[in-house]
């Protein structure tokens, strides 16, 4: 009899990995050892005994099972994608503890909407007793306009305050927002409102100006 050549195709290690996944899913094996040493091997090495132990122990000792739960608490949840597109602040001074709003235009540059529960708060800065703002599930690539309500601190000077997007569990989404604002004491700020209400003189100039005679009453 005539040899025949025989062509063996080696399994790849991601079809050895499955095979196993379904044939221990299946058996009703008592040893744990075994279970222990065959999610490792499914997992790699950076999974050692005891935290093997704990997931198929916490899966009644099911093997596909403690995979898929150790999976979903070891792989972290992908977190928004947000852009600042527009801010808008204030211009003018304002007097201390003056109510005011921020304004901030921001996108989902993402490719998944946002989840209902991210807010925008404040993280650093000096305090503007802001309330966390919700916003919007967004879908991917669209624009949305926040409007914070927030007062200004009781010490003249410049202050600024800084805030961010951030998840159910305090996660810091995107680019980081912020605030500046001009405060001034009630002393300075009737002082210039007395001012601005001051009539402006005229200059010698314009007086000159005006008392010289027209061209018609040079000609009567």
């Amino acid at each position: 009899m005539d040899d025949e050549d025989i062509s063996v195709v080696a399994p790849s290690v991601g079809d050895i990995d499955q095979s196993l996944l379904l044939q221990f899913s299946c058996m009703n094996t008592t040893d744990r050892d075994e279970l222990v040493s065959q999610m490792q091997r499914l997992l790699g090495p950076s999974l050692n005994h005891n935290t093997a132990s704990f997931f198929l122990d916490m899966s009644n000792w099911n093997l596909q099972a403690a995979i898929c739960c150790y999976l979903d608490y070891s792989v972290p949840p992908k977190l928004p994608s947000m852009s600042l597109k527009a801010a808008q602040s204030l211009e003018s001074a304002v007097g201390p503890l003056t109510c005011f709003q921020q304004h901030w235009s921001i996108a989902n540059t993402g490719t998944e909407a946002w989840p209902g529960s991210c807010r925008i708060v404040q993280t650093g800065g000096e305090s503007f007793d802001a309330t966390p703002v919700y916003v919007p599930p967004l879908p991917p690539g669209h624009t949305t306009n926040v409007t914070m309500n927030l007062r200004s601190p009781s010490a003249p000077g410049t202050h600024r305050g800084f805030f961010h997007l951030v998840t159910d569990k305090g996660e810091q989404v995107g680019d980081p927002l912020w605030v500046e604002v001009n405060v001034e004491s009630e002393e300075t700020m009737a002082l210039a409102q007395q001012l601005a209400a001051l009539p402006v003189p005229s200059s010698p100039l314009e007086d000159s100006v005006s008392q010289m005679p027209s061209q018609d009453d040079q000609m009567c």
